[in-house]
């Protein structure tokens, strides 16, 4: 097996949080196979877009200093008659949904729809209305607020064509630009990232992936920002997802020097690996926080679970509660010689409370004896 392939594997074997969707209620028990299935489709619409308002500081709280676990979590995917009360209708959902895409030129025909399920997500708190056509277009709506979260739009091409409609990096900017113009998005968002699916040879590349996210005070913030994808020549966006949380916008009350002696620290009670330091890291940030260092710290396990469906697939999903409020925050990166992976870990420090609000790749990889083998 080459580096690629390894790296594939521990990729798919490590995915983690991945936000397990749920049905509408049906006269039969769903199955599990089915709901698992769709939230690899699910999970990248969640992931960022969750927006939750939060009441005062005892959230904050109980976010990282008391990690809420979700006990049952396959129970916990199914919509109850409590949730049901507090949703939106289907029909209001979809009249919704149909204003809100003219924003983006697009006219959807409530006679063209197949199929509207509700899928849940437990880690999130919630809750949206998937929206199907005959096209195989997708419609995601907060079924909470009723806001339009995400569409994915068939470009009715075959594989062939789509492969003809390269472009170069500057004319993809120029579009997503007009595009954000088009859409009546103002100038506070900026482009934060851009990509293409060929990342080793741009001018092959046919679908290119664009961010535009809001600034503060220089650092962007992906919680609140608009992610497109567009096939060039065509200048057609094909998905379109919107992220507006909350933000604290906290202010600056210690400085970065303090930030890394204070990461410096956490690594002292974390690392009970010894792995030895090489370096730091460290840039302010925007960040959500998440109950990882505690978890670590206290000598819990991480809350990652997987399942093995019927056919041999398996799928990754956490049992914390992920929806901790956006900060302002100093991310700290603890460089190790010996880590697996060469991977560091990294710390979030709040830069008003100087509390550690979080981090990533807190836990280190749990990867199976095979696997680790093969290589």
């Amino acid at each position: 097996m080459n580096n690629d392939e390894f790296n594939k594997k521990i990729l798919e074997k490590v995915k983690l949080n991945i936000a397990i969707s749920n049905f509408e209620k049906e006269e039969k028990p769903m199955n599990i196979t089915k709901v698992l299935k769709m939230a690899a489709m699910f999970v990248v619409i969640i992931g960022l877009v969750a927006g939750v308002t939060y009441a005062g500081s005892i959230v904050y709280e109980k976010v990282f200093k008391e990690p809420e676990k979700i006990e049952n979590y396959i129970d916990e995917l199914k919509v109850n008659e409590e949730d049901l009360s507090k949703i939106i209708s289907k029909d209001e959902a979809v009249d919704n949904a149909v204003e809100e895409l003219k924003r983006y030129k697009i006219d959807l025909d409530k006679n063209n729809l197949e199929n509207i399920e509700l899928q849940k997500s437990p880690n999130y708190d919630s809750i949206t209305y998937v929206m199907s056509t005959k096209n195989k277009d997708s419609i995601f709506v907060d079924a909470y607020t009723g806001v339009l979260r995400s569409f994915y739009i068939d470009d009715g091409l075959s594989l062939e064509e789509v492969e003809k409609c390269t472009s170069n990096r500057d004319e993809i900017i120029k579009q997503a630009q007009e595009k954000m113009k088009e859409y009546g998005y103002s100038d506070e968002y900026k482009i934060s990232n851009i990509s293409c699916n060929i990342s080793d040879n741009e001018e092959k590349a046919y679908m290119w992936y664009i961010t535009f996210s809001k600034k503060y005070d220089g650092i962007f913030n992906e919680y609140q920002s608009i992610n497109m994808t567009i096939i060039p020549k065509i200048n057609r966006v094909t998905s379109l997802s919107i992220n507006n949380e909350p933000f604290d916008d906290n202010p600056i009350e210690i400085s970065m020097e303090e930030a890394i002696n204070i990461a410096k620290e956490k690594d002292n009670v974390i690392n009970s690996e010894n792995y030895i330091k090489s370096g730091v890291e460290s840039e302010l940030a925007i960040v959500r926080v998440n109950p990882q260092v505690y978890l670590k710290e206290n000598n819990l396990e991480n809350g990652n679970q997987t399942i093995t469906l019927e056919d041999g697939t398996t799928y990754s999903f956490n049992t914390y509660k992920m929806n901790g409020r956006v900060r302002r925050a100093y991310k700290v990166s603890i460089l190790y010689e010996n880590r697996p992976f060469g991977i560091p870990r990294t710390y979030y420090v709040d830069s008003t409370t100087a509390e550690v609000i979080g981090g990533e790749d807190i836990f280190d990889l749990n990867i199976d004896e095979d696997l680790a083998h093969s290589h």
